[in-house]
C-alpha cells in the first residue's frame, strides 16, 4: 500500500519475470515491468485485489517489454472483471496477455445476418501483442479469422466456414474445444501452440505451425483424451522445435503428417495416442541438430523421436523418419520404457544419427528399460537405421533396472525387414548394455517373415535373447562385423525357434553363440535353424560354446578365409545336443570345425571340415556321446595339416570319423580316444600319414591308407585296446610304430598292415611295441576297511577290475606287401610278445627286412618271414640283433625265413651283428636259402634247399666270428661268390647229389676259418673251386664224386686243401693251377685217386 506509484520489475530467462500471488495492492498508480528473455512468463497477477483507483485498471500500466517473443502474460479473474475488460483490451502489452472471461462469449453472431468473425488484435509496432481469453466462447456461422488471439478453456464453434489464428507470438488453445464445418489454420509466429485438454474437430484440413515454439496436443489421462478429428481432410503438425502428443487420437480422412524441423534442438514426442487415416498416409518426421534430454537423473539419455506408452497407427502408408545431425546426443528415435507400438499398414521407419560424439548410447533408433513391443498388422514393416558414432539400434537397460529392454515384434500376415548401419561402432547392439544382469534381444511372434541386417565398424548384430518359438514363418539375421562378430549372442542368451542367421566379420567371429554370467538360465534352442558364419581374420566362421543348446536338423557353415581361425567351434558346456544337424566348416591355417567340451550328437549329425592351407580339416576334443540313433559322422579335408584330428581326451560312440590330407595326416589321434566297437576311423593321405595314432585309443575300427605315405602310424605314447587297425599304402609304409608303443592281444591279433610297393609293417627308429594281455574281474566294491558298500537299496554294489599284464604267448604281427617288404625295421627297435611274420608273393618283393638295432626284449617274441617265386623272405640290412630276454633265459633266439620259388629266404647286407642269432634259411623249388652279402659278425646261420643254394656268399661279403652252414639236395650247400673274406668263421656246405660248397671268386680268410664240403650220395661233389683262395682251409668229402675239384685257372695262397672220397677222387686239378704261399693239398680215397692232376700243377719250389 502506498500513496505514491507502485512499480514492480522482475527479469527472469525461463520462469517469471513478475509474480503476484495472493496479494493487495492499494496505491495511486500501479507499473507492472516483467520480463521473460528466453521463455516463460512476462508477468502474472492471480488471485490478487486491486484496491482503490487501481481497481478499473485505468492508473495501472502493464509491460512485458524485452522478453522473448513466445512469451505469455497472465492475468486471471480476480484482476479482470467484466467492467474493467475493456479498460484492458485497450492496453498496449507487447505480448500476449490472457484474460478472463468469466463464461462469457467473446463473440457470438446467431442473431446477426453478417456471419463470422474477423479480429486483428495485433499492433504494427507491437507485433507479439495479443489476447487469450480464457473461459470464453465463440459462435460463428461464418469464416473466423483471427491474429493475436488465443483461446483456453474455451468452446469455439463455427459453422459455414474456416478458422485462422495468425499470431506472431504464440497461439494458446489450453483446455480449448474447436469445432469447425471447414479447415483449421493455427500459426504461432514465435512460441508455442498449446491444446492441452483440447480438442479439434473439422470437416477440411487441419493445420497446426509453430515457427519458432513448440506444438503440444494432450489429453486429461489414458481414458480421457484429446481428439484432433477431420472428416473430409488432413491433419498437418508443423514445428520447427517440437511437437508432443500425449493421450490424443488422430482421426483423418487424408494424410496426417507431424513434422519438426530444427537449426537447433528438435523433438518429437509420441505418448499413448492414436493415428488413423482412412484414405491416406500418416507421417512422422524429425529433422534436429541438437537433441534434447529426457530427464535429468544420472542415467539421462536423450531422444528426438520419443515413443511412450501404447501408440497406434493405422493407414495405406506409415512413414516414420528421425533424423539427427552431428550435434545430436542420444537417440534420433527412441522407444520409453514398455513402449508399444500398433501399426496397420505398410510401414517405414527410418532413424539416422549423424552424431559424432564418443558416448555409445548414441543411436539411430533405441528401446529403454522395458521390452518394447510392435505389432504389425496389414501390410509389411520396414525399419532402416543408421548411425555415425554410434549403434544403429540399441537397447538401455541401467543398473537396477528391468532385464529386458529388447524388441518384440508381433506379425500378423506381415513380414518385417531391418537394416541397420553404424559406420563406427555396431549396427545392432541389444546384448545387455549396463551390465551382466540382463537379456535383452530380438522376439518375434504372429505369422510372416523376419529379416533383420545389421553391419558396424565393431560388430553387426549383438543380442542375448532371440526367441522365434511363437512365430510361423522364416526368420534371418545377417551380421556383417569389422573388428567384432557379425552375430555376437553371448551373454544371458535364449535362442527358441527356427532360424536362418549369417554373419562375417573382418578381425573377428562370424556368428558368436555363447554364454556368460546373468540372472536368467541359459537356453539356446536353434532346432531347424541354418547358421553361416565367415571370418577373415579372426578366430572362428562360427562359434558356439556353452550349455543348454539344443541344434537339430539344422545347418552350420562356417568359414575363416585366412589365419588360425576355425571354420565352425563346437564347445560343450553341458546339455548340448547335435541332432540330425548337418556341420560344415572351411579354414586356412586354422581348423574348419573344431569339436569340444561335452556333447549330445544323435541321429547322424554330420560334420564336413576342410583346412585349405596348414590347418585341420575337423579338430575332436572332448565327449561326444549319443543316445539316440546314429552316431555322428565327422569328415575333414586337409592338405599339410590332418584331415581330422583328435586332441585332448575324448570319447565318442557309434561315431564315423573319415579324414583325407595331402601331405598331412588324414586322422590324428593325438589325444586319448575312448570309443565303442560301432565307431569307425578312416584316414587317407596322398603323401603323409592315414591315420596317425599317438595317445591311448580304446575301441574302433580304424582303417588307414597312403598313397606314397604311411597308411597308419602308432607313434610314442599310443596304447592301443580293443581296437581293429588296418594300415594300407600304395608304395609307402601300410602300417608304422615309431616310438613307445602298447597294444593288448586283441588289437594286435587283428592289425592288419599291407602295401603294394612299400613295406606292409615297418618299425622305426625308437620304436619299442610291447602287446599286453588285459583281464576284466567283476567283483563286490569295497570301502577303505574292506567291507562292502552297499546301494540305496541294500544291495552290494559292483565294480569292474582292470588288469594288465604281458602276454605269455606272443602275437604274431604280420605284414605284406606285393613289391616291396612286407615287415621293415630300421633304427633302434623293440619288441615283446610279438613275433614278427612277413612274407611277399612278388619277385622283387622282401618278407621281412631287419635293419637297425632289433632288440628282443622278453624269450618269446621272434621273426618269421616268407616268400614266394622270385621274391625274398628276409633282408638282414646293416643289423644289430640283440636277443637280450633269450640269453637271460639261456635259450636260442632264432629266426626262420623260407622262400618257394627261386628267390632268396635269407639276404644279409651292409654290416650286421649277429652275435645271439640263429638264421634259418629254407628254400624250395630251386631258391636259394641264404645269401651273405655285406659284413656278418656272430652269425649262426643254417641254410636249406632242395634243388637250389643253401648258402650264396656274395661279391664283397665279410664273415666274421660266424658259423654259417648250408644244405642243398641236388643244389649247392654253399656257394662264395665274387670277393669274400672269413675271419674266425666257419662255412660249410651239404649235398646229397649236388656240391657240398663251391668256391667260385676270391676268397681271403685267416688261418682259424675253413670252408667244408660234403656230399653224401653218389655223384655229389665235396668242394669245387673255381678262382682263388687265401689262407684258408678248404675240406671237401664225397662218396663216389670228387671230394674237392680245382678248376682251371684257380690259385690257392697259403691255403689248406684236404679232400676225401669213397670211390671218387680225394683232389682233382683241372688245367693250370696254382699253390703259392705253402699251400698244401692232402687228398685221400679208398678206391679211387687220392690226388688227380690233370693238367699243370704250379707251386712254390
Amino acid at each position: 500500500t502506498t500513496n505514491n506509484a507502485l512499480t514492480l520489475n522482475g527479469t527472469t530467462e525461463t520462469t517469471t519475470g513478475v509474480k503476484v500471488t495472493g496479494s493487495t495492492l492499494s496505491a495511486a498508480t500501479l507499473n507492472v515491468n516483467g520480463v521473460a528473455r528466453v521463455q516463460g512468463t512476462g508477468f502474472s497477477l492471480a488471485t490478487s485485489q486491486l484496491l482503490g483507483g487501481l481497481a478499473d485498471l485505468t492508473n495501472v500500466s502493464l509491460s512485458s517489454a524485452g522478453s522473448a517473443a513466445g512469451a505469455q502474460n497472465v492475468l486471471d479473474n480476480s484482476i479482470v472483471n467484466d467492467a474493467n475488460r475493456d479498460t484492458l483490451l485497450a492496453k498496449r502489452i507487447e505480448n500476449m496477455t490472457t484474460v478472463d472471461m468469466a463464461g462469457n462469449a467473446i463473440f457470438d453472431d446467431s442473431a446477426k445476418s453478417d456471419k463470422g468473425w474477423t479480429q486483428d488484435y495485433t499492433l504494427a509496432d507491437l507485433p507479439n501483442h495479443g489476447w487469450v481469453f480464457n473461459n470464453t466462447s465463440v459462435t460463428a456461422g461464418g469464416d473466423v479469422s483471427l491474429k493475436g488471439a488465443g483461446f483456453t478453456n474455451s468452446v469455439v464453434t463455427i459453422t459455414n466456414g474456416n478458422l485462422s489464428i495468425d499470431n506472431g507470438g504464440p497461439a494458446p488453445l489450453t483446455g480449448t474445444t474447436l469445432t469447425v464445418d471447414g479447415g483449421v489454420n493455427v500459426h504461432a509466429g514465435a512460441g508455442s501452440i498449446d491444446l492441452k485438454n483440447g480438442n479439434i474437430s473439422a470437416k477440411g484440413n487441419i493445420t497446426l505451425k509453430a515457427d519458432a515454439g513448440s506444438i503440444a496436443i494432450s489429453g486429461k489421462n489414458a481414458s480421457v483424451k484429446a481428439n484432433i478429428t477431420s472428416t473430409e481432410g488432413g491433419v498437418n503438425l508443423v514445428s520447427m522445435q517440437a511437437i508432443n502428443i500425449t493421450n490424443a487420437n488422430f482421426l483423418a480422412d487424408k494424410d496426417i503428417s507431424l513434422n519438426v524441423a530444427s537449426e537447433v534442438m528438435g523433438t518429437l514426442g509420441i505418448g499413448n495416442a492414436s493415428f488413423t487415416s482412412q484414405s491416406g498416409d500418416v507421417d512422422l518426421f524429425l529433422d534436429t541438430k541438437k537433441i534434447n534430454p529426457i530427464i535429468t537423473t544420472v542415467d539421462s539419455q536423450y531422444g528426438g523421436l520419443i515413443f511412450s506408452g501404447e501408440n497406434s497407427f493405422e493407414a495405406k502408408n506409415i512413414n516414420i523418419s528421425a533424423l539427427s545431425s552431428k550435434d545430436a546426443r542420444g537417440f534420433s528415435l527412441l522407444f520409453e520404457s514398455g513402449a508399444i507400438l500398433n501399426l496397420k499398414g505398410e510401414t517405414h521407419i527410418n532413424a539416422s544419427n549423424e552424431s559424432n560424439g564418443t558416448r555409445s548410447n548414441e543411436a539411430g533408433l533405441g528401446s529403454r528399460y522395458r521390452r518394447t513391443q510392435i505389432n504389425v498388422s496389414d501390410g509389411d514393416l520396414y525399419i532402416t537405421a543408421s548411425a555415425l558414432s554410434g549403434s544403429a539400434i540399441l537397447s538401455l537397460a541401467a543398473t537396477g533396472q528391468w532385464a529386458d529392454a529388447g524388441f518384440e515384434f508381433v506379425l500378423n500376415n506381415s513380414n518385417l525387414y531391418i537394416d541397420a548401419n553404424s559406420k563406427f561402432r555396431n549396427g545392432i547392439t541389444l546384448g545387455g548394455y549396463g551390465g551382466s544382469t540382463y537379456a535383452n534381444g530380438l522376439t518375434f511372434k504372429g505369422n510372416g517373415n523376419v529379416s533383420v541386417h545389421g553391419q558396424g565398424a565393431l560388430g553387426g548384430i549383438i543380442l542375448s535373447r532371440l526367441y522365434t518359438g511363437e512365430l510361423d514363418g522364416n526368420v534371418q539375421l545377417t551380421g556383417v562385423g569389422g573388428s567384432a562378430a557379425g552375430i555376437d549372442a553371448s551373454l544371458n542368451t535364449v535362442f527358441q525357434g527356427g532360424v536362418s542367421l549369417s554373419g562375417s566379420s573382418a578381425d573377428d567371429v562370424g556368428v558368436l553363440l555363447s554364454f556368460g554370467p546373468g540372472i536368467q538360465e541359459h537356453n539356446m534352442n536353434l532346432n531347424g535353424s541354418n547358421v553361416a558364419g565367415s571370418s577373415e581374420n579372426g578366430s572362428a566362421g562360427i562359434l558356439i560354446k556353452g550349455k543348454n543348446i539344443s541344434f537339430t536338423n539344422g545347418t552350420l557353415t562356417g568359414t575363416a578365409t585366412s589365419g588360425n581361425g576355425s571354420g565352425v567351434v563346437l564347445t560343450g558346456g553341458g546339455n548340448y545336443t547335435l541332432d540330425g544337424a548337418s556341420i560344415t566348416g572351411t579354414a586356412a591355417d586354422g581348423s574348419g570345425i573344431a569339436v569340444n567340451g561335452t556333447l549330445t550328437v544323435n541321429n547322424g549329425t554330420v560334420v564336413k571340415g576342410l583346412a585349405t592351407g596348414g590347418g585341420n580339416g575337423v579338430t575332436v576334443s572332448g565327449d561326444l556321446v549319443t543316445d539316440s540313433g546314429d552316431g555322428i559322422s565327422i569328415t575333414g579335408t586337409a592338405f599339410s595339416g590332418d584331415g581330422v584330428k583328435v586332441d585332448g581326451d575324448t570319447t565318442l560312440t557309434n561315431a564315423m570319423l573319415n579324414g583325407s590330407a595331402d601331405s598331412g595326416n588324414g586322422v590324428n589321434i593325438a589325444g586319448n580316444l575312448t570309443t565303442d566297437s560301432a565307431t569307425q576311423v578312416s584316414g587317407h593321405a596322398a603323401s603323409g600319414t592315414g591315420v596317425n595314432l599317438g595317445a591311448a585309443l580304446t575301441g574302433a575300427s580304424v582303417k588307414g591308407s597312403s598313397d606314397t605315405g604311411t597308411g597308419v602310424q602308432l607313434a610314442d605314447n599310443a596304447v592301443v585296446t580293443e581296437a581293429v587297425l588296418n594300415g594300407t599304402s600304395a608304395s609307402g609304409d601300410g602300417v608304422t610304430f615309431t616310438g613307445n608303443v602298447k597294444m593288448d592281444d586283441t588289437s594286435a591279433a587283428k592289425l592288419n598292415a599291407s602295401s603294394t610297393s612299400g613295406t606292409g609293417l615297418k618299425l622305426a627308429d625308437n620304436a619299442n611295441v610291447s602287446i599286453q594281455t588285459i583281464t576284466k574281474v567283476t567283483q563286490e566294491k569295497k570301502d577303505a576297511d574292506g567291507n562292502p558298500v552297499l546301494d540305496a537299496d541294500g544291495n552290494p554294489e559292483t565294480e569292474t577290475i582292470t588288469t594288465q599284464a604281458p602276454v605269455t604267448t606272443p602275437v604274431t604281427l604280420t605284414g605284406t606287401s606285393e613289391q616291396g617288404s612286407g615287415i621293415a625295421t630300421e633304427g633302434n627297435v623293440s619288441i615283446s610278445g610279438i613275433v614278427l611274420n612277413g612274407s611277399t608273393t612278388a619277385d622283387t618283393g622282401t618278407g621281412v627286412s631287419l635293419g637297425g638295432n632289433l632288440t628282443i626284449a622278453d624269450d618269446i617274441s621272434g621273426v618269421t618271414a616268407g616268400a614266394t617265386g622270385n621274391g625274398t623272405a628276409l633282408v638282414v640290412n646293416n643289423a644289430s640283433i640283440h636277443s637280450d630276454g633269450y640269453t637271460d633265459s639261456g635259450k636260442d633266439f632264432v629266426i626262420n625265413a623260407s622262400v618257394s620259388g627261386n628267390g632268396t629266404a635269407i639276404k644279409t647286407q651292409g654290416s650286421s651283428q649277429l652275435d645271439e642269432v640263429v638264421l634259418n634259411g629254407n628254400a624250395t623249388g630251386g631258391g636259394t636259402a641264404v645269401e651273405l652279402g655285406g659284413q656278418v659278425s656272430g652269425a649262426n646261420i643254417t641254410g636249406t634247399s632242395d634243388s637250389g643254394t643253401a648258402v650264396r656268399v656274395t661279391d664283397g661279403a665279410g664273415v666274421d666270428g660266424s658259423a654259417v652252414k648250408g644244405h642243398s639236395d641236388s643244389g649247392t650247400g654253399l656257394q662264395v661268390s665274387g670277393n669274400a673274406s672269413l675271419n674266425n668263421s666257419d662255412l660249410s656246405g651239404t649235398t646229397q647229389t649236388g656240391t657240398g660248397a663251391a668256391v667260385t671268386g676270391s676268397l681271403t680268410a685267416d688261418t682259424s676259418s675253413q670252408v667244408t664240403g660234403s656230399a653224401t650220395q653218389d655223384g655229389g661233389t665235396g668242394v669245387t673251386v673255381d678262382g682263388s683262395v687265401t689262407g684258408a682251409t678248404v675240406t671237401g668229402d664225397a662218396t663216389s664224386g670228387d671230394a674237392v675239384r680245382i678248376a682251371d685257372g684257380s690259385q690257392f695262397t697259403g691255403a689248406d686243401i684236404k679232400g676225401t672220397s669213397v670211390t671218387g677222387s680225394g683232389i682233382k686239378t683241372q688245367g693250370n693251377v696254382s699253390l703259392e704261399g705253402g699251400t698244401q693239398l692232402a687228398g685221400g680215397s679208398q678206391q679211387g685217386a687220392a690226388l688227380d692232376v690233370s693238367g699243370t700243377l704250379n707251386h712254390d719250389p
